[in-house]
């Protein structure tokens, strides 16, 4: 399976909840940027899941939008940033069938998905950007089963590396 995680690009900092932030327009264009990258790599997406918060809901629009193909898009309660890592792995290895998926989420949870699925646990975990996405290859959910083949940013995240 190849598992590709998104964090949501730059919300607003003020709003009525924190799950009602909005992308701002940098946002917008490091979502677009990064999309462009995946779709230049002509990669097959089979499905695509969203936590129901806004910046999230809106990268997941901006992302799928660039594809030349059409994603299912089906937004779900466990990827909001409370949720813990080893729910969604437990989601991932019952419900998951597809070999191509797309989470669009929020840190810690996604931070804490990569470093489980790559390294076992969370002690030296690489902390997502915005808008940055991480191509997880495995063949098995588990822990420290993947691999990370590739990760596409934002051109300023590239200069902060």
């Amino acid at each position: 399976m190849n598992l590709y995680l998104l964090r949501h690009g730059e919300a607003e900092t003020k709003a009525s909840s924190d799950a009602a932030r909005q992308l701002t327009v940098k946002g917008r264009e490091d979502a677009e940027y990064v999309a462009k990258q995946f779709a230049a790599r002509q990669l097959p997406l089979e499905q695509c899941f969203v936590s129901p918060y806004v910046r999230a809901s809106q990268t997941a629009e901006v992302f799928v939008q660039q594809l030349s193909f059409t994603v299912p898009c089906t937004t779900t309660e466990l990827l909001v940033p409370e949720v813990r890592a080893s729910t969604v792995m437990d989601f991932l290895n019952k419900n998951i069938h597809a070999q191509h998926v797309l989470l669009v989420s929020h840190n810690p949870l996604l931070s804490e998905l990569n470093a489980m699925l790559t390294e076992g646990n969370i002690n030296d975990m690489h902390i997502l950007a915005t808008s940055e996405l991480i191509c997880i290859s495995l063949d098995v959910v588990g822990l420290g089963m993947g691999s990370t083949p590739f990760r596409l940013i934002p051109p300023i995240h590239r200069l902060l590396s």
